[in-house]
């Protein structure tokens, strides 16, 4: 694992909020929380969120598109602004 997926991973063991339920936003700048985290593509992006198999396509094809239609190159850093999943109201 890279040394900088342990130091993603300790910011959520931190926030207490586990990695597969938060939620997240892309963007080309940090919104400057504990859990935004920089990433050099979007390779190493699915890689942090293990999306490298083959079966993981259709998802890794989403996140490529939502980059594309907010303007970030793909092959290019962006951020990644991580949050506590939503709550519904009832």
């Amino acid at each position: 694992m890279k040394e900088h997926f342990k130091t993603i991973l300790e910011a959520f063991e931190n926030a207490g909020i586990e990695v597969n339920t938060a939620e997240f936003s892309i963007t080309e700048y940090s919104l400057n929380t504990d859990l935004s985290f920089k990433f050099r593509n979007l390779d190493e992006f699915l890689e942090f969120l293990h999306l490298t198999a083959p079966s993981d396509e259709e998802r890794a094809e989403t996140i490529n598109t939502i980059l594309i239609e907010e303007g970030i190159d793909p092959s290019g850093f962006f951020y990644v602004n991580f949050y506590s999943p939503k709550v519904a109201e009832l």
